[in-house]
This record gives C-alpha cells, sequence and structure tokens, in this order.
C-alpha cells in the first residue's frame, strides 16, 4: 500500500462524517444499498483486523487506490463468491467514485471510519502550532532608506502575509503574499522594503490568516545636506590610532543557553546588549546574501551555522569576495546582536 500520511484527526473524522451521510442518503431510497451496507458494516467488525492491514491486504498493487477488481475480491471474501459488477459500483458511489479510475486510499479509510472501524490516534499526525517572527534589526530609518526585513517559522510553511501599517492611521501601505517557491527557505526568508513618508509603523506576520508577531519601526525626514562652501585649509597631519579590538570570550553555548531560557524577548535583547566577543568553530550549513544588514555589514553574506556541540545561529559577514561555503568548518570571533523568536536563534555580527 501506499504510505498514507493522515492529517490531524479532526479533519480525517469530518471526512468520514460527510461520507456517512452520503451513505446514509442512498441507502434511504435504496433497499438493496442498505442491506449490501450493513452486511459489509457486519463483516468489518468479525474480522478482527485494523483498518491498516486490512488497506495493505487489498491495494494488491501498491498504487494507492482500491480498484474495482480489488474490492470485487474483498466482496467474495466475505460472501464466497465474486459479486457481479453492479454491486461493486453501489459500494463505490458511497464514496462518489467510480470503478474506473478506482477509490483513493484517503477516501477509503475515511469510509472504513464511517462504518464502524476504529482509528488510533497514533495514525494521526500531531498537530503543530504554526510559530513566526519578524527581524528588523534597526529601531529608526530614514525615509527612502531600503530596510533589510527577515522573517522565520518554527515549521516549514507553504506561504505567509506581511504587512505594514501606518500606527496614526492604521492603513495597511504595504502587503504582501509570499508563497514557499519565492522564499530564501520553507522556514525563513529575507527581503527589503522602502517608505516615503515619515512617521511610526508596524510590520505584521500572518500565517492562514493568523497574526503570528509584529514590530514597531520609525521612519524619519531624511536629512537635507546643507550647502557649505569649500575653503581649502592646511591641516597638520593626523596621528591615527586603532582602537584596540575587543578580547575574545570564551562561553558562547552557555550564553545561547541562558537566552533560550528567557520568555520574553526583550530580556534577551538586554542580555545581547551587555555580551561579550566569543570566538566560535562551527560548521557552516548554508550560505544566503545579506540583502542590506547593517553598517559595513550591508551587501554581505549571512552564514548560518551549526556548532560542535550542535547550537545553530545566523551570523552576518562583511562583503567579501570569498564567503565560506556549505559544509566548511570556520572559526571566527563574532558579537551577539540580535535574537530570533521563532526559531530560538541567535543572530550575531562577524567582530
Amino acid at each position: 500500500m501506499a504510505t498514507v500520511e493522515f492529517r490531524d484527526k479532526e479533519n480525517f473524522m469530518q471526512r468520514a462524517a460527510a461520507i456517512n451521510r452520503r451513505v446514509e442518503g442512498i441507502v434511504r431510497n435504496n433497499t438493496m444499498a442498505g442491506l449490501l451496507n450493513n452486511n459489509f458494516k457486519k463483516w468489518l467488525g468479525d474480522s478482527a483486523m485494523s483498518p491498516v492491514k486490512l488497506t495493505e491486504e487489498l491495494d494488491t498493487n501498491k498504487d494507492g487506490f482500491i480498484s474495482g477488481d480489488e474490492f470485487a475480491t474483498l466482496l467474495g471474501k466475505m460472501t464466497g463468491e465474486r459479486p457481479p459488477e453492479w454491486v461493486v459500483e453501489l459500494v463505490f458511489s458511497f464514496v462518489n467514485a467510480n470503478v474506473n479510475d478506482g477509490i483513493p486510499v484517503r477516501d477509503w479509510m475515511a469510509f472504513l471510519a464511517a462504518s464502524g472501524m476504529e482509528f488510533p490516534d497514533e495514525l494521526f499526525e500531531e498537530k503543530v502550532e504554526v510559530t513566526g517572527a519578524i527581524g528588523i534589526l534597526e529601531d529608526a530609518y530614514e525615509t527612502g532608506q531600503q530596510i533589510s526585513v527577515s522573517v522565520s517559522f518554527n515549521v516549514e510553511v507553504v506561504a505567509y502575509e506581511f504587512s505594514v501599517f501606518d500606527n496614526a492611521t492604521r492603513q495597511e501601505i504595504h502587503a504582501s503574499l509570499i508563497p514557499n517557491a519565492d522564499m530564501d527557505r520553507p522556514d525563513f526568508d529575507e527581503f527589503v522594503i522602502e517608505l516615503d513618508e515619515a512617521g511610526n509603523y508596524t510590520a505584521e506576520l500572518r500565517h492562514l490568516g493568523v497574526r503570528l508577531d509584529t514590530h514597531m519601526f520609525t521612519v524619519l525626514p531624511a536629512p537635507v545636506e546643507p550647502v557649505v562652501e569649500h575653503v581649502e585649509e592646511a591641516h597638520a597631519p593626523v596621528e591615527v590610532h586603532e582602537a584596540p579590538s575587543e578580547p575574545v570570550v570564551d562561553g558562547f553555548e552557555s550564553f545561547v543557553a541562558h537566552l533560550e531560557s528567557m520568555k520574553l524577548r526583550s530580556e534577551a535583547q538586554a542580555a545581547i546588549g551587555e555580551s561579550a566577543t566569543y570566538g566560535v568553530s562551527a560548521i557552516v550549513q548554508s550560505i544566503s546574501r545579506t540583502l542590506l544588514g547593517v553598517d559595513q555589514y550591508r551587501n554581505g553574506y549571512t552564514a548560518h551555522c551549526t556548532t560542535e556541540e550542535g547550537t545553530t545561529f545566523r551570523m552576518m559577514l562583511k562583503p567579501t569576495e570569498n564567503p565560506p561555503a556549505a559544509g566548511q568548518t570556520y572559526e571566527v570571533a563574532l558579537k551577539p546582536h540580535d535574537w530570533d523568536v521563532a526559531l530560538k536563534q541567535l543572530i550575531c555580527l562577524e567582530a
């Protein structure tokens, strides 16, 4: 039998109830259909077979459909003789199928449930609640400046909605529906937006109409460059001293574990603001282009990494002609920068 992945039990039982209502409508006006349906239910009850075992034996060619011939064989076992064609066609009408096409295994299973067979809970997929988070690295931007946005989810999604609202008018000024095929990964996406009017705004992330996260930010008027008359002056040479780099501090794994234990994003951000620079050795899982980034990381790369201890994190790299490749072990000093709530993942900057 072809593999059957059941949806959540509630949807499956709704399908079984719909088939049961169809059967009741047919047998109400057809005595032979009622007799056949009752005998079939009795045989199922006496067979002591599970619905999966019964279907595995019935779907002899393993194509995921119950053909007319396969079902006729089952009825032959029930009655001791092969049934006429009209009997098979009548039963197929219970699930609105025809003999030539066969009954899809999913509908066949729902028909068995409608006929009284029990389906244990372990046959059904566990219903997973989808969570998501918006990542906008800065709190304020200027009009006309491109704003780098990332969205992430705890599971793969088929699509998501992203909108931006003007807080003063609650008017939606940006809206997009992004399908899975256009995302960077099925659980992650990065893009840019640009706003031409100053104001306070709220970005909103939705999945199947359910709001998952919001993020507030401000757009300020772009400053007007003053006209300055250029006057050449003689200057003494200025001696430039490089600032000493921050010391590399151990404890990256324990710091990430500390962030994971926090319930509020604000707490995580406060801890990140006080964090040190860490020396980390990690394996690069994938590389994506950072559309904007912040300051010197604009138009660089984002490395999705995993440490030897199994901790995953994202690291924004400065623009380079030779970014690390997937599968490469990368040793780097990095500075924690942001916390991705949905993935419980730290976003760092290459130090």
